[in-house]
């Protein structure tokens, strides 16, 4: 069979975050916002994958998969529960699990904010308050202070587009449940001001420190109308947090899907003045991306016959060729690490297909000179899917519900196999 060969010191591995494996984060605003009444969330997260106690035999199983890299979250929550109250319990667990991880010769890559914030600040407008930036830094060099020189990779914060389009313009169901334009622009803007200074204090603290954040990068396919309108949500989502990360040592890399967006080519100017407009786009934004997201995982409007995934998305391995090379794009010569790439799917053998494409075009863009470091696979777990529960199975390793054990599925082994050797093997011609 045809092989595709990969650089040395390639990073491969796999992902998780906290509030999605540990269980029981009782003080995050996910765990208020998810058991509140009413919750728009399918179902609690409660113990999740009990990560937080199993983690040193996790860890010993990745490792033995022939994975080299381990991207996981330190929780905010959960090293400062309170206000200024710093638990230095949560620090040393934080620091046995990189003690863990590189005690079975993985790398670890730490992201020091995924999805989640402690819920006394969310009681206070979460990334809204004013003083959000600041603490998240000093948290962010409280944490870097603590594990020293044995973490040489920080994310400061991951997609920060999820977080403001989903929790502060509406559309992904998550907290705190904001649906104004004006407040997703002001999280924009909270979320570049809190990577920049974490990064900042993370270099005060160890200057030698790999920082970068992670983007989510859709590869879109637009046409007529759909172009302003995909031009516009670029620049919010998209372009604005890859512009921020100009200084940064390097830049993550995430994509799942496809999305298209087409209108009759007579709107094209119509939109174009209208999202120009601050007042008719503070009146017709809002609305119009809860009704074409229809909520996190929602139904979308596909070309019949279109293969999707368990989370509605266009099953697109290849999306993620065209997220690296938007990036590259935009800041070139900037180092990139692929830090998610998986699919939602009850059968392995399309999760097995979806790596091996997606492999394929990373090494399209190898070719091309571009600077990819790795490939972090989403998810090692099947885990908790914030609004839609534990229902879209991510993992390359399943959990029972019930009884918390670990089933590695054939595309785990697949994807350990490649890390052994750098090998990508395709299917010949028959």
């Amino acid at each position: 069979m045809p092989e595709l060969r990969f650089p040395e010191g390639f990073l491969w591995g796999t992902a998780t975050s906290g509030h999605q494996v540990e269980g029981d984060n009782v003080h995050s605003d996910w765990w208020a916002w998810e058991n509140m009444p009413g919750s728009p969330v399918r179902e609690p997260s409660g113990r999740a994958c009990e990560h937080f106690w199993r983690y040193p035999a996790d860890v010993r199983l990745l490792a033995e998969l022939g994975l080299n890299t381990y991207r996981f979250s330190v929780e905010w929550s959960r090293v400062e529960p309170e206000d200024r109250m710093i638990e230095t319990s949560a620090l040393a667990h934080y620091r046995d699990v990189v003690e863990a991880v590189r005690a079975a010769g993985m790398t670890p890559v730490v992201t020091l904010n995924h999805f989640t914030l402690p819920a006394w600040l969310g009681r206070r407008g979460g990334w809204l308050n004013p003083r959000a930036p600041e603490r998240f830094a000093s948290y962010c060099a409280r944490v870097v202070e603590f594990l020293g020189d044995r973490v040489d990779w920080y994310a400061t914060i991951n997609e920060s587009a999820s977080v403001a389009f989903g929790g502060y313009l509406g559309a992904l169901d998550f907290p705190p449940g904001r649906k104004d334009l004006r407040s997703w622009e002001r999280a924009n803007q909270a979320l570049v001001a809190a990577h920049q200074a974490a990064r900042e204090a993370i270099h005060g603290v160890r200057p030698q420190a790999r920082v970068g954040q992670t983007f989510t990068i859709t590869e879109w396919a637009a046409s007529g109308g759909g172009v302003p309108v995909v031009e516009y949500l670029r620049a919010m989502m998209e372009d604005v947090f890859v512009e921020a990360s100009a200084d940064d040592d390097w830049v993550g890399v995430q994509s799942y899907t496809r999305e298209h967006l087409a209108a009759p080519a007579v709107l094209e100017p119509v939109l174009r003045r209208a999202l120009a407009s601050g007042l008719v786009r503070r009146l017709v934004v809002p609305p119009a991306v809860r009704v074409a997201t229809r909520g996190f995982g929602g139904p979308r409007r596909m070309a019949p016959g279109t293969r999707t995934t368990l989370m509605g998305y266009e099953y697109r391995p290849e999306a993620i060729g065209a997220a690296v090379r938007r990036v590259a794009e935009l800041l070139p010569g900037k180092p990139i690490l692929i830090t998610e790439h998986g699919v939602a799917t009850k059968d392995d053998a399309e999760r097995v297909e979806y790596i091996s494409r997606g492999l394929a075009t990373v090494r399209e863009c190898l070719d091309d000179g571009l600077p990819v470091l790795g490939y972090l696979h989403w998810s090692a777990f099947d885990n908790f899917e914030w609004a839609l529960g534990y229902r879209p199975t991510f993992g390359l390793i399943g959990v029972d519900r019930q009884t918390q054990e670990r089933i590695v599925r054939p595309s785990a082994r697949f994807l350990g196999e490649i890390a052994r050797s750098g090998v990508l093997a395709l299917p010949g011609d028959s």
